[in-house]
């Protein structure tokens, strides 16, 4: 008993002193973990290529059953090839569709830009009353020749060659990416080619290293974050493909300006969950905008609707299953993983939020069913006091009458 007591004292010891030397440390601390994250990175990589791509393997083997599927490294190797076509196919369909799109309309919307102000301002004033005034400002309005001479002679100092520089090392950083994102997709081949023995490794070195009970603690949690996060991403990805589609359906239909792009653009940000389709409805609105005020009202009465019908009927049904949390917890990882990692930290937290209002749930239930069993054994050992007293009062009485 003294020794456990001194071995908790001795841990929580350790613990105090190794966070007050973390916190004394924090920017030596820090640049370890830089260095370690730099060596590793590639193998990050790895590991989330071969996450997602494994959610296209799975469906594709369910489909290869017969011929020469039966082998199963044929079955293996023919799926992971076909996964990675299919990633590599979606993403170049979005790119070639997306980039030529968005720079077509930049220089339109350029072109435009002063033509579709005076078209917007005499909209509002013949509908809304707006003073005239407005537009007799709007056309005086003149470009600061010198503002421009000042961006311009930037470039006729040291500030071009730090932008040179700047620039090149901006390369090395894009080509460094590059390497890694390569290394980590062979690395994700490998992953995938041997998942089921990885998998065996990985579930005999946690039944060796750690006690029974935290071992299944820790099987089950892998297991409720694979599936949730798998559940979640496949999920999304298909209502976001749904909602792209119905709005570059809607769009052709009633001959609104550039619906194949808008309805890649809304897809594209429909990813990130809640909010994400509203920035994509806020570009085509701008898009649009500038060919007639009148069609980008028609325009955000239609991604309205759309985007209603998606959030009551579309999404619960397709993507509920494996969030199951509220609304309000919802927007909470929303805004918790933009302020730590930005969209994908968005993307990322929904379903780590999921995992653990899950954990939580399980955890709450566990200890539900222990106090009930707990308030059971105390009322059953209650009544059998009471019993025996009362068999004892009993043979007293009994024992008195003789």
């Amino acid at each position: 008993m003294i020794r456990n007591r001194e071995k908790t004292f001795l841990k929580g010891l350790f613990l105090i002193v190794l966070f007050y030397t973390i916190v004394q440390h924090f920017s030596v601390v820090r640049n370890v973990l830089t260095v370690c994250y730099d060596a590793i990175s590639p193998l990050i990589y790895g590991v989330v290529i071969a996450f997602i791509v494994n959610l296209i393997v799975v469906k594709l083997e369910k489909y290869m059953t017969g011929g020469i599927f039966k082998n199963h490294t044929v079955k293996r190797a023919t799926s992971i090839v076909a996964a990675l076509l299919i990633l590599i196919g979606v993403i170049t369909l979005v790119i070639f569709n997306m980039i030529p799109g968005i720079a077509d309309s930049v220089k339109q919307i350029a072109e435009k830009a002063p033509g579709a102000i005076r078209t917007g301002i005499e909209f509002l004033e013949t509908n809304f009353g707006l003073p005239g005034e407005l537009k007799s400002y709007v056309d005086n309005i003149e470009v600061d020749e010198e503002l421009i001479n000042s961006v311009m002679g930037l470039f006729e100092n040291k500030s071009f060659l730090d932008a040179v520089k700047a620039g090149g090392s901006a390369v090395g950083n894009v080509f460094s990416v590059f390497v890694k994102f390569f290394i980590g997709l062979f690395f994700a081949f490998y992953i995938l080619a041997k998942k089921e023995a990885i998998g065996e490794w990985l579930l005999r070195f946690i039944r060796t290293y750690f006690p029974k009970h935290i071992a299944e603690g820790m099987e089950h949690v892998g297991k409720l974050v694979y599936n949730t996060y798998a559940n979640f991403i496949s999920g999304q990805c298909v209502d976001a493909m749904i909602l792209g589609t119905l709005m570059a359906i809607c769009m052709g239909i009633m001959g609104m300006p550039y619906a194949v792009l808008i309805g890649v653009i809304i897809a594209v940000t429909a990813l990130i969950p809640v909010v994400g389709a509203f920035f994509g409805g806020a570009i085509g609105m701008l898009l649009i905008v500038m060919e007639s005020p009148l069609q980008a009202i028609m325009f955000l009465v239609v991604f309205l609707v759309l985007q209603t019908i998606d959030n009551r009927l579309i999404y619960p049904h397709i993507v509920g299953n494996a969030i199951g949390i509220p609304s309000i917890l919802i927007f909470a990882a929303i805004i918790i993983g933009g302020e730590f990692g930005g969209v994908l930290g968005m993307f990322l937290f929904i379903p780590l939020t999921a995992v653990i209002a899950a954990l939580i749930e399980e955890d709450m239930e566990r200890r539900r069913l222990k106090k009930e069993a707990v308030e059971q054994a105390a009322q059953e050992l209650q009544e059998e006091t009471i019993q025996g007293k009362e068999t004892i009062s009993q043979i007293k009485e009994g024992q008195k009458r003789k």
